[in-house]
């Protein structure tokens, strides 16, 4: 008990709510341009296979919305609009990385442009993870109904999409951190992030059965749900990193005496 309170103590001390309330924000701003370019990139791709699980049932009418919307700009798009829009598309991995900066009380002077650049390349990845998380679900449950029996079939995809839970949390943890960990000292903030994601997601969910937000929020209940999802994912995501700062980082000063890799990363 005296250890779980200090961890909380650190975590508040480290205002991880205020940084995931801004992270929010930016990923919000992100989120249309982000599905702008994935259907200008691979198309109308089909989320069903995210939105149709009970762990996004909270979140899919607004998702579902929102890649109608895009999908609807790439139609007229003009060279300002693609622009702009994948500008707005790397602003929550910039933050990201500005705020795990925060958290490691990183000292290094990096120009913004940099930055912004790795952001982009965040994005494009991103892009691509996507299209094959959405791709793979669907046809390997497809053909796994066809030769084992359905919940056999359901349990191998929930697998698998705790796998790519697994995988996108530690790219982001990665993305994060100003420092060299490695994987060995990273994946301990990943587990607790994935874990958390689970316990919130299958928690909001239970939550929305016996809860009615429509009568508290009437027709922007949908808007206020996604947002609480939201907030609830990025915290346990800036929780992860936070921990990994504690429990693997030795103290400021210590680091600040390791050395700097070419691309701007202090070797740990």
């Amino acid at each position: 008990m005296r250890r779980a309170i200090e961890q909380i103590k650190y975590f508040s001390d480290k205002r991880f709510s205020t940084l995931a309330g801004t992270l929010v924000y930016f990923l919000l701003m992100s989120v249309t341009p982000f599905l702008f370019w994935l259907a200008l990139v691979a198309g109308d791709v089909d989320l069903s296979a995210f939105t149709e699980s009970e762990i996004f049932s909270a979140i899919a009418p607004v998702l579902e919305y929102l890649q109608t919307s895009a999908q609807g700009a790439t139609g007229g798009a003009g060279i300002i609009l693609v622009l702009t829009s994948l500008w707005s598309s790397t602003n929550f991995f910039y933050h990201l990385r500005r705020s795990g900066e925060i958290i490691y009380d990183n000292r290094l002077k990096k120009g913004g442009l940099s930055l912004r650049f790795s952001s982009l390349l965040a994005v494009f990845a991103s892009l691509l993870l996507v299209v094959f998380a959405a791709a793979v679900p669907f046809l390997g449950l497809s053909v796994l109904q066809q030769i084992m029996p359905q919940w056999l079939a359901q349990l191998i995809s929930v697998v698998f999409l705790l796998m790519a839970a697994f995988f996108i949390a530690y790219l982001l943890n990665v993305f994060a951190c100003p420092y060299n960990l490695g994987f060995e000292n990273t994946v301990q903030g990943v587990f607790l992030t994935v874990t958390l994601w689970i316990v919130f997601a299958v928690g909001f969910s239970v939550y929305l059965q016996f809860a009615d937000p429509q009568k508290l929020y009437g027709a922007v209940a949908a808007v206020i749900v996604f947002l609480l999802w939201c907030y609830l994912m990025v915290n346990s995501l800036v929780i992860g990193i936070i921990y990994n700062r504690k429990n693997v980082m030795p103290e400021t000063p210590a680091l600040q005496k390791n050395s700097v890799r070419k691309d701007g990363r202090k070797q740990f």
